[in-house]
């Protein structure tokens, strides 16, 4: 029933991807920006107490990073990072998933559950490493960013492999 083709000539496993997508994307964004927000505020707070200077400055908006080289601003700097690396990826990951989708949608299916598993542990990981960027991948099911946008790369050019070739 998932392979059948749908009114809208796409198999209807597709509808799913697509829906997963608007789901766990805009959850994804929305938690990292949440998450980077609660630890602006936590690393500001440790470092006003800790006695680092110009804590206001270095750590308040529009500052994306915080500069210096202590404990607190490494700590932070992760959790930042761990959330600006979802901008770096997504937009391939998600053209690439998409267009393996109009011809396997099943396995985009799982390809991007894989991606959106990963995400997630690896953005923890990253983001309570307290400096440590080694630690994003201290869960297996990091590697699924990894995983799963170089199988939805392969996807994607076999679907348009299989378009361009029929």
């Amino acid at each position: 029933m998932l392979s059948s083709v749908g009114s809208s000539g796409l198999p209807r496993a597709t509808g799913a991807v697509i829906g997963l997508h608007v789901v766990a994307g805009v959850w994804i964004i929305v938690w990292g920006l949440a998450s980077v927000g609660g630890k602006r505020k936590y690393y500001m707070e440790k470092a006003r107490k800790d006695g680092e200077k110009d804590v206001d400055s270095r750590y308040a908006l529009p500052n994306l990073y915080v500069s210096g080289n202590t404990i607190h601003s490494k700590a932070f700097n992760c959790a930042q990072r761990s959330h600006q690396q979802v901008f770096e990826t997504y937009t391939q990951f998600t053209v690439a998933n998409l267009a393996g989708a109009i011809c396997f949608p099943c396995t985009a299916l799982l390809s991007a559950s894989v991606w959106f598993l990963g995400r997630v542990t690896w953005s923890k990981g990253y983001a309570s490493s307290e400096g440590d960027a080694k630690k994003r991948y201290t869960s297996p099911f990091s590697y699924g960013i990894w995983t799963g946008l170089l199988s939805s790369s392969i996807l994607g050019l076999m679907s348009a492999a299989k378009i361009a070739l029929a």
